[in-house]
């Protein structure tokens, strides 16, 4: 489609805007706009912490593809990497911790624009496809703080991103593409039930389209499995229980005896007709509702893609089953990556917003389809158009309101966040110049997280007795940190001692 040239000033204009929006956006308060330190990210940055001074885990393990991080429950090593590479250049900090989403999410916006500019060779319907991205509650939320799950939907979108530009530009990007998708496998565990299967039915109906050739084909598997081979070979030594590690040169591939991972499949459940049941119920809630229960996955109010965008996604997926000459390899991928998302979402046990994070990327591209097919071929378009970009941008407006007022002073104080246990550690152990002696389980690792920040020095005594003894006879060097929790358990009153407050955590000297 192409632009005249006041058009096209225009144009750019405008995607110089959304661009800037929806970075300030992000941006404001970053890194610090969820202040409170999520138990997640905090083992990830301990172990990159480890990774950028030592080549290894927390663990002494030697570059793994998948880490261990609790010894019950892994992680995905993507986001892991780029928290070292950051740790590298910019030290331990804040900024090292949520700097890969961030960047990540960024780019993730123009290339989902760049995809549909070349998809419907339209311009002006992807800079609103990009708009659509930049204001929408999820991409901000997940931007804004690190999981490693989160890279997942990003990587796929880079790696579809690079298929439909082999099929339509150039061959070559179709290896590009494969690079992707192998990466993708090291971003999320659940990757391994989403990526092969996605590539094998993209496969068939591109061999069927003669769009690709078997020789292409093969290239393309050759690649995606010399990048993905450890990854994989750690899935098979794990479900065949093979207890070794196995090291190619600095690579560990590992056998996790201790993980209880298998326990989130359908697969492994006692009732799998139940579970399925089950999943079904949870999975149409997560995704029609837009919600999960878990405060920090999503604002209620607002859902995950705003809640009236699901109308036009039933309408976005009707004109392209109603209109056949609409549709194209590029629908067909966006299309297939939403079968296999809502599949996912039936195969995973408790699933929830962040575990089905794969599917808001063509959840978004319907609906924005369906607002765009409205405007398009209905004689009050035009009124469609600006309505919708009117409701939208209340909604944005109202939404960036609520997520830097009432949201983030909740998920601060929100379970599974410090709750103001390190800001309570600072304090103890910097500001008074004590010795920081802490009674808190919970908390460990967090304070293993302060610790990469500033060097705390702090002591964590487990024993209860011990602990109230050192209380009793403390010494002018030491103050203790203690949770409201502790407190009660300890029964001890907070009021016969000097004490300072934070959120959930008590400093007494």
């Amino acid at each position: 489609m192409k632009l005249n040239l006041e058009e096209n000033t225009v144009y750019k204009i405008l995607f110089v805007l959304i661009l800037i929006v929806a970075i300030g956006v992000r941006i404001y308060s970053w890194p610090y706009g969820i202040s409170q330190v999520n138990i997640d990210e905090a083992m990830t940055a301990i172990n990159a912490k480890a990774m950028a001074d030592g080549g290894v885990d927390m663990f002494g393990t030697s570059f793994p593809v998948y880490l261990e991080a609790w010894q019950f429950a892994g992680q995905s090593v993507m986001l892991f990497y780029f928290m070292a590479f950051f740790f590298k250049i910019f030290g331990a900090s804040m900024i090292s911790v949520r700097l890969p989403m961030l960047l990540v999410s960024i780019l993730s916006i123009i290339v989902f624009y760049d995809l549909i500019k070349r998809m419907f060779n339209n311009k002006k319907m992807a800079l609103f496809a990009m708009a659509f991205v930049s204001i929408c509650p999820w991409h901000l939320l997940q931007s804004i703080w690190s999981i490693d799950c989160n890279m997942f939907p990003h990587f796929m979108l880079f790696s579809v991103y690079f298929l439909y530009r082999g099929i339509s530009d150039k061959k070559w990007m179709l290896y590009i593409s494969m690079v992707f998708f192998a990466l993708t496998m090291y971003t999320y565990g659940v990757s391994v039930y989403v990526v092969p299967f996605f590539l094998l039915f993209a496969a068939i109906y591109l061999l069927i389209k003669k769009q690709v050739k078997i020789r292409n084909i093969i290239i393309c598997i050759i690649i995606f499995l010399l990048i993905s081979s450890p990854i994989l070979t750690m899935y098979v030594i794990n479900a065949l229980k093979i207890d070794t590690n196995i090291h190619l040169g600095p690579i560990t591939i590992q056998y996790f005896r201790y993980s209880i991972r298998t326990n989130d499949m359908i697969f492994f459940a006692s009732d799998i007709g139940k579970t399925l049941v089950e999943n079904f119920k949870t999975t149409c809630k997560v995704f029609f509702l837009q919600q999960d229960g878990i405060e920090w996955n999503g604002t209620k109010p607002f859902g995950t893609i705003y809640h009236i965008s699901l109308i036009f996604f039933f309408i976005g997926i009707f004109y392209l089953i109603r209109y056949k000459e609409k549709r194209n390899a590029g629908t067909f991928l966006m299309g297939i990556w939403l079968i296999f998302s809502f599949l996912l979402g039936l195969i995973i046990n408790n699933v929830n917003i962040n575990r089905l994070n794969i599917i808001w990327f063509p959840s978004l591209f319907f609906s924005f389809y369906g607002i765009y097919a409205l405007c398009s071929n209905l004689k009050k378009g035009k009124i469609i158009k600006y309505g919708a970009i009117a409701i939208y941008s209340v909604l944005f407006i109202s939404f960036t309101i609520y997520l830097y007022g009432f949201y983030t002073n909740t998920i601060d104080m929100a379970s599974c966040f410090s709750q103001k246990f390190i800001d309570a550690m600072h304090y103890a152990s910097s500001t008074l110049e004590r010795r920081a002696v802490y009674r808190d389980p919970a908390s460990d690792i967090y304070i293993k997280f302060q610790d990469i920040l500033d060097n705390t020095t702090s002591e964590h005594i487990e024993d209860k007795d011990y602990f109230l003894a050192r209380l009793k006879n403390r010494t002018e060097e030491e103050a203790f940190v203690v949770s409201e929790f502790e407190l009660n358990d300890l029964s001890i009153d907070i009021t016969h001692y000097n004490h300072q407050q934070f959120g959930s955590y008590f400093v007494i000297y």
